[in-house]
């Protein structure tokens, strides 16, 4: 892997390493139909950019932060996704032991190809429990409390992707029978692992062992789309874990919660695999943080692809970030170590982007840090309207240098 230095060149080296059909699926690319929101924030990114700062005594630098309370090496964690065996017979396994070797979270999805118990056991680091909330609630609260046995440190509910693109899934369809089965990785009896054993889906003839398209319309045809903010009581009371909502993409609801007592949120649009008219994450991250108060922990996935991406959220107010694809192409290209490696580029570049920008601990990012194209423009032309306002008198000295110091602090987010 020693020619691989950016996760741009894992994901070249894994589009050769994957079959093509099942790349596409996955991950789309950028401009793809289908894939617009990934592109959106993508777009997001490239838009954002930093503001340099020299002479700010960085020769030592700190990234390590904590999330939940538990410390991590750098605000960097791996997001949920489902059946890690697609890219590597090891699947979450090499997952959560490449993880743990960075020293960071990984986040396990209900959907994996190895169990709950059966990561657990891999890895000494910390682990995250994701899940859908399906329609028979028993199972969900035998799902949790598994996971709580387990050792894990948090529940997050995903709430962002109860339906299914038939256009993408058409677009991209592969064969059952085709190369995806027969030389790829994916063992049939691990196909949604987690579910053998435990009642609860209304399977009829399907079941785990059974091809990969029954199991998923089965899976997806029984999330809960009746689950409502009002529902999240119920939620509270099968769990004393912390919860995290993922999917959050409007100050509307990081205000609801805020006001239900979620202890994290998730500024997502699932890798652009929802509403293909969705916003950039960074786009949305600052409204929702403005929503979620100093309690509630905010993380941001969805475009991440260098340290400098990392960094631009954290300015934003994210707390931390999830990586998904670049888990998935370090995961094909060399397994648990392949994980490490795209999680330590990451954090290289995080710590080089610091140095250049004079920040010497991730914890102290602030807006100034970045720029979109056009915030000199507003900020102009608001501090234009303050004047006017203060000249005819609608403001006092006092409430006009007030407001001028506030714009002037935010004039760069």
């Amino acid at each position: 892997m020693s020619d691989l230095l950016t996760i741009e060149d894992f994901e070249a080296r894994s589009r050769e390493i994957l079959p093509r059909q099942l790349f596409d699926v996955i991950f789309g690319g950028y401009g793809v139909s289908g894939f617009e929101g990934n592109s959106h924030s993508l777009d997001a990114f490239e838009r954002c950019r930093t503001r340099p700062r020299v002479m700010t005594s960085v020769g030592t630098r700190h990234v390590g932060t904590s999330v939940l309370g538990t410390p991590i090496s750098f605000p960097v964690m791996i997001g949920p996704a489902g059946n890690h065996q697609r890219a590597h017979p090891e699947g979450e396994l090499a997952t959560a032991r490449g993880a743990a070797a960075a020293g960071t979270v990984f986040t396990l999805s209900v959907g994996s190809a190895y169990s709950i118990e059966e990561v657990a056991e891999a890895g000494d680091g910390p682990l995250w429990f994701q899940m859908y909330i399906f329609r028979n609630r028993e199972l969900c609260r035998r799902l949790i409390g598994r996971a709580e046995d387990a050792g894990y440190k948090a529940i997050m509910v995903t709430v962002d992707h109860l339906g299914r693109s038939r256009e993408r899934e058409t677009r991209f369809a592969y064969d059952k029978h085709s190369e995806h089965r027969t030389i790829r990785t994916i063992d049939p009896a691990r196909i949604q692992k987690n579910f053998q054993g435990m009642a609860g889906l209304d399977l009829d003839d399907a079941g785990p062992g059974t091809d990969p398209e029954t199991w998923s319309d089965v899976y997806h045809g029984n999330f809960d789309g009746e689950f409502t903010w009002a529902d999240l009581a119920w939620l509270r009371s099968c769990t004393s874990l912390p919860i995290v909502i993922k999917g959050i993409q409007t100050a509307e609801d990081a205000l609801l919660a805020r006001e239900t007592g979620v202890d994290g949120i998730v500024v997502s649009n699932h890798g652009g695999h929802g509403s293909p008219d969705s916003k950039g994450t960074l786009e949305i991250l600052p409204e929702v943080v403005d929503q979620a108060g100093s309690l509630m922990e905010v993380y941001l996935d969805g475009g991440v692809r260098k340290g400098a991406d990392v960094l631009k959220a954290l300015a934003l107010g994210a707390r931390a970030v999830l990586v998904g694809r670049a888990t998935f192409w370090g995961l094909a290209v060399d397994g648990q170590e392949g994980v490490t490696t795209v999680l330590e580029i990451l954090r290289r570049e995080l710590d080089e982007t610091m140095m250049l920008c004079g920040l010497a601990d991730v914890r102290n990012a602030s807006p100034g840090l970045v720029a979109f194209p056009g915030d000199s423009a507003r900020l102009v032309d608001a501090l234009g309207d303050l004047v006017r306002l203060h000249h005819a008198g609608d403001l006092s000295e006092e409430e006009f240098r007030s407001a001028k110091q506030a714009l002037l602090a935010a004039g760069h987010r």
